[in-house]
């Protein structure tokens, strides 16, 4: 948030009332809307009967409240969830100190195109959905007693982005009041040049504005004023007012000490005080060398960064405040210490959080400045609306010290380049501007995405920046899900591929030893619907090691943001093979806040608290005994000591060198305990112990970050681990956890960060465990009262492939307030009856027979309180398979590509995937969306088809690539048997970065069967 208002008056009622003495006011305007997810005709209107409608606070986001489901519009790019219309309505008494003053509402943003009504009068639209904006409605507050808000959000023709984005009113909303003459809304602009702190005060005026005075004053956070000077202001002056002010021997902001101070501003008209701002803002001096990055204070800093969407899991688009900070000092625990915001404006209270914790950020405004998704911002409204939007993002947002440097852009292109860094250069003179690989040439910095990861690029360097500052804008780009391993190395693209240009990865083993899996090879739709390894070995071209050792030893290497911190949902198609997979697993956390193994790798690199960390865990079921497993340990110590079963198996030193930077041991398989111990100057600092679990029996209850406060709407996070029957994590653990509140809270969202788990996140009162971990998002709803959480699980190995013993396990969380004591009771059945308290008592563990559901039921006090099922047999959950065969690259399916009068079929003989798709009329079409993290260039497309044409050689298509034409007749010669023997061409292509989207249509009507196309 840009100013940080005098008054913050905090009300949930709908009668708003102004403290006389303040110069203005600030009122949380979240409590109590109306909602409807439907389009409904006249409900901008006041008399509009809204009775029937859903009363919330804000922020909301109806998306993520929804069934994932295939078959919704907004598909593998944004996640498979609901989007469409939803409208809002507020209606609010007017208090008589509003009139006669300046009132607007404002927006801390809307997805997207919303339209804003008060009392029936429209007051504005604005179609980009991460943009702040408010509307004047003085008027409407002079003359009315009462005031009814409409909003329409429509984000119904999807996708709307390349990403899950979230429906509606996802951040606050505000009434803000001010006397007629005042600062403006983002009116103040300061900057600081060594002591010198430089401000700039644009200002509203009325008639009545003469013999004013604008005193300035900065306040250390001791509340000390260190500095104040004094303007006038003539009545006819237009332009802003510019004051210097001096602080003595400042304190610098920095990623170490990020200290804020205060500017003071103060308007007065006739030695009266009319309107005060308090701005929030840091001394520091930023100096971007060529050679050798950016300086921050003298100080030559790299940027440690990752990439960031907006959406934070199960809680969607609108992320609390707490969990927002809860992430933001994750990543600063990981070593992370920028952050860019991909591809949009992020709220405002995260820059808050950043300028506070001392995180640097890359505030990054546009995706794309024409199409990339189908529905897209870049689609309808950029070339009417970016003056607008870029304008009011850079004022909102260019007093935050944490803010270090801006992009314009991603992977997309045109001249429009130019002007946009002109705006950018205008608005704001003390930040550079880059982009992601976008309109290079205009840009300040130099930055690229994928193309930065390539064999080559980084060790010329000097001749790729042409004298720039250079950043890596998404690199490194590699894939892992969370208590995954495989000892084969894995490339996207294959290995090697020419176009990628990947640097060599050694396997870890000669034969795959892991075999766990979340499928059966013959369930997948595809082979791209894989899980990828915790071990640093799954990438497109670059592990995340040798990313770390060439941004620490390239000078000119300015700073490296890996794609991503955290998992996101959507994009799920393009890597991932699409449904059900929905989400994006770029990151070293997960959907669920839960860090991976990579978060460790970047720690004991990046930070300097000693710490070792042991990958993977120590329980293998399946596995032969005596198979060497790589033991890695990530640490930051001087060396580091493995014990297997309190046996030393000797001292290693971390190395520098990218493929040394883990220790590793080859450790035989057995039942036991592995222990790292970390030593600095020989002394014992740091120790981590994992330890083999056998059958899950049991649940542990623990909190992640803060506790519940004191007021409504606060929010926990609670982790479920799994753990053997001695409270010994159990890594495989997929038994569903039931939650019930007793007391003044509810249930908000439930998440385990799995990437293909598609149950609600939002209803529902359980979750299954995704390998050993759930977790519950718990929030308060009265400001005081008790709140305990009561969590109970039917445990046990879901194929019993060691152990065919149940276990039923209940615990209690005291989460505010006084802890409960109740009588547990638990009853079960085996037969699929639903059990009662007449059924056989729960006592200890009991054994099943294959192919047995079990049902339990919850007493507490007497009262039945969860009703439990869990199902056990061959059939049921992970898979112990073998490994699926790397059989290259693999292509895009036409079956789940978008089709124009065509037909899937799957009754035919070695085809790819589910099916193919059959084109027999003249006209039809067949077109996939194709993402491209790298430079735009040349590149092979493989169509691989099938034809047998009668008294023809053959049958002819047309190709087009991005609306282009590339092939007006491409001729495609008979297969020996329709349907059953396939031919591949190659045609060379253009593709451009980002979004691209090739089209093949029929030019006849003689028959022809698609399979997939491939690209490289």
């Amino acid at each position: 948030m840009l100013v940080a208002y005098l008054s913050l008056l905090l009300f949930s009622s709908k009668s708003y009332s102004q403290s006389k003495t303040s110069t203005r006011a600030r009122i949380n305007f979240d409590a109590d809307w109306k909602f409807i997810q439907e389009d409904v005709s006249g409900a901008q209107q006041i008399n509009y009967k809204d009775a029937s409608w859903r009363i919330l606070n804000l922020p909301h986001d109806w998306s993520i409240e929804g069934a994932y489901n295939e078959n919704n519009p907004m598909g593998a790019q944004c996640g498979y969830l609901p989007a469409g219309f939803g409208w809002y309505r507020k209606t609010i008494n007017v208090p008589k100190d509003w009139k006669g003053k300046q009132v607007e509402i404002a927006f801390d943003g809307v997805f997207m195109n919303s339209t804003v009504w008060a009392n029936g009068k429209e007051l504005g639209t604005r179609p980009y959905g991460w943009i702040s904006f408010a509307y004047d409605i003085s008027e409407i507050v002079q003359e009315s007693n009462t005031i009814t808000f409409a909003v329409r959000v429509d984000n119904d023709k999807q996708p709307s982005a390349r990403w899950y984005t979230g429906s509606g009113i996802y951040a606050h909303t505000w009434i803000d009041i001010k006397n007629n003459n005042h600062i403006a809304r983002d009116g103040l602009f300061v900057r600081t040049q060594g002591n010198k702190v430089l401000v700039e005060t644009d200002f509203i005026k009325d008639s009545k504005f003469k013999n004013a005075t604008l005193i300035t004053s900065i306040i250390d956070n001791q509340g000390r004023v260190v500095a104040t000077t004094k303007n006038s202001i003539q009545k006819d002056q237009k332009t802003a007012v510019k004051s210097e002010l001096n602080i003595q021997n400042p304190n610098r902001w920095s990623v170490e000490t990020p200290y804020l101070y205060t500017l003071k501003t103060e308007l007065r008209l006739k030695n009266k005080v009319v309107d005060v701002v308090e701005t929030k803002f840091g001394v520091r001096d930023i100096e971007w060398k060529a050679e050798t990055g950016m300086w921050l204070n003298g100080k030559n800093v790299k940027l440690q960064g990752v990439c960031n969407h907006q959406d934070a899991g199960a809680l969607g688009a609108a992320v609390p405040y707490k969990i927002l900070r809860f992430r933001i000092q994750q990543l600063k625990a990981m070593g992370v210490n920028a952050i860019r915001t991909a591809h949009n404006p992020q709220t405002p209270e995260f820059y808050d959080i950043c300028d506070e914790m001392g995180m640097l950020v890359m505030d990054e405004v546009f995706d794309g400045w024409s199409k990339k998704a189908a529905n897209d911002y870049g689609a309808h409204h950029f070339d009417q609306w970016w003056k607008q939007d870029l304008t009011d993002w850079i004022k909102r947002d260019r007093n935050h010290p944490s803010i270090v440097i801006y992009s314009v852009g991603n992977e997309t292109n045109g001249a429009i380049a130019k002007d946009l860094v002109a705006a950018c250069n205008s608005l704001d003179p003390t930040r550079p501007v880059t982009s992601g690989h976008s309109g290079s040439e205009y840009m300040n910095v130099l930055g690229v995405n994928g193309s930065s990861e390539k064999k080559g690029y980084l060790e010329n360097l000097e001749a790729n920046q042409k004298g720039k500052v250079f950043i890596g804008t998404e690199n490194t780009h590699t894939w892992q899900v969370r208590g995954f391993y495989r000892t084969k190395t894995w490339f996207r693209d294959g290995f090697p591929n020419k176009s990628q240009k990947p640097y060599a990865i050694g396997d870890l083993t000669d034969k795959e030893i892991f075999t766990n899996d979340w499928i059966e090879d013959a369930n997948r739709k595809n082979r791209k619907q894989i899980f990828n390894s915790s071990y640093d070995n799954a990438t497109v071209r670059v592990s995340s090691r040798l990313n770390i050792a060439q941004l620490r030893d390239i000078p000119a290497y300015a700073g490296s943001f890996r794609w991503t911190g955290h998992d996101y949902i959507g994009e799920a198609g393009y890597v991932h093979g699409g449904w059900p997979f929905r989400a994006f697993m770029g990151g070293a956390i997960d959907l669920a806040n839960f860090e991976k193994d990579l978060f460790y790798l970047y720690q004991s690199q990046w930070t300097t608290t000693p710490m070792v960390h042991i990958l993977p865990h120590w329980t293998h079921p399946k596995m032969e005994l005596g198979t060497a497993i790589p033991v890695w340990v990530y640490s930051n110590c001087d060396e580091v000591e493995l014990f297997f079963n309190n046996t030393s198996l000797g001292k290693q030193k971390p190395g520098k060198e990218w493929e040394s930077m883990q220790c590793q041991w080859m450790v035989k398989w057995k039942p036991g305990t592995l222990k790292a111990v970390g030593y600095k100057a020989g002394k014992k600092v740091s120790e981590e112990i994992v330890q083999s679990a056998t059958a899950p029996a049991k649940i542990k209850l623990s909190i992640d970050g803060q506790p519940l406060e004191n007021k409504t709407d606060d929010i926990v996070q609670v982790r479920v681990t799994t753990t053997d029957d001695k409270g010994v994590f159990y890594p495989y653990g997929e038994n569903r956890t039931y939650f019930t509140i007793i007391g003044d809270g509810k249930i908000k969202a439930l998440d385990n960060g799995s990437p293909v788990d598609v149950e609600q996140h939002v209803g529902p009162n359980h979750r299954k465990a995704f390998y050993g971990l759930t977790r519950a998002y718990i929030t308060s709803t009265n400001p005081s009262g008790d709140i305990n959480l009561v969590a109970s699980c039917i445990l046990g190995e879901k194929k019993s492939i060691t152990s065919n013993k149940v276990s039923i396990d209940t615990q209690i969380l005291n989460l505010r307030g006084n802890a409960i004591q109740p009588k547990i009771e638990l009853f079960y059945t085996t037969n699929g009856e639903i059990p009662t308290q007449k059924s056989a008592r729960y006592t200890e563990a009991f054994a099943i027979q294959p192919e047995t559901t079990v049902k339990a039921l919850l007493v507490v006090d007497g009262k039945p309180t969860q009703l439990l099922e869990e199902a056990f047999g061959p059939n049921e959950g992970f898979t112990w398979n073998k490994p699926m065969a790397d059989n290259g690259p693999i292509g895009e399916q036409a079956e789940e590509a978008t089709l124009k009068n065509a037909t899937v079929l799957s009754k035919g003989e070695n085809f790819n995937g589910n099916g193919f798709v059959s084109l027999d009329k003249k006209g039809a079409a067949v077109s996939w969306y194709q993402e491209n993290d790298g430079a735009a260039g040349n590149a092979d497309l493989h169509i691989r088809y099938s034809a047998k044409i009668e008294q023809a050689t053959g049958t002819a298509i047309q190709l087009t690539v991005n609306g282009k034409l590339a092939q007006k007749e491409l001729f495609l010669p008979n297969t020996a048997h329709k349907g059953n023997s396939w031919n591949t061409v190659k045609i060379p292509i253009k593709i451009e970065r980002g979004a691209n989207t090739i089209v093949i249509e029929t030019l006849n009507d003689k028959g022809l069967y698609i399979d997939e196309i491939r690209l490289n």
